[in-house]
């Protein structure tokens, strides 16, 4: 007969885990969210004025892709940086 404590699974370690990664798409969604709406506002205003590159639809919707995933994980790269250099300190 099997002991009933080895049947157990270690809820904490796997609630910790799924939540880490929830709340991580949750703020990469937020920062794709706000970083395409800037680059949508900049991009309005260069059309606005008239700036030939931009004009392009296809080329603007390009910007538009790909300009917020960089910013993203630019975005990333810095909370990894701050995030290391505070555990470091401490």
């Amino acid at each position: 007969m099997a002991n009933s404590d080895d049947a157990k699974p270690e809820p904490l370690r796997l609630t910790s885990g799924c939540l880490f990664a929830t709340l991580s798409a949750l703020v990469t969604a937020l920062m794709l969210l706000v970083n395409g709406s800037l680059v949508m506002a900049v991009l309005t205003a260069l059309t606005k004025n008239d700036v030939p590159l931009v004009s392009n639809l296809k080329f603007s919707q390009f910007l538009l892709f790909t300009i917020p995933v960089v910013m993203a994980i630019g975005q990333w790269m810095m909370i990894d940086y701050v995030r290391t250099r505070l555990l470091h300190k401490s």
